[in-house]
């Protein structure tokens, strides 16, 4: 799938998945070409797994690097 659908597919904007997706921390695989097209496709089960675990990292309005870990 096209970085603008994965982008449709989120509600997110193309830039953020573009920006996702050329950033070699993010590990991306290589993207898959059709022939006669210049347009980059990934899969979208990776993609799918992908934001589902970089989502449930996400803690918006919290500061992680402040928090201590829980005593049992």
């Amino acid at each position: 799938m096209t970085i603008p659908k994965l982008a449709e597919r989120v509600g997110r904007s193309r830039t953020l998945i573009h920006r996702l997706a050329t950033t070699p921390a993010e590990g991306w695989p290589a993207p898959v070409f059709r022939p006669g097209s210049s347009r980059p496709e990934y899969p979208v089960d990776w993609f799918d797994a992908y934001w589902a675990k970089r989502q449930a990292g996400m803690t918006q309005g919290k500061r992680n690097d402040l928090a201590t870990p829980e005593e049992d």
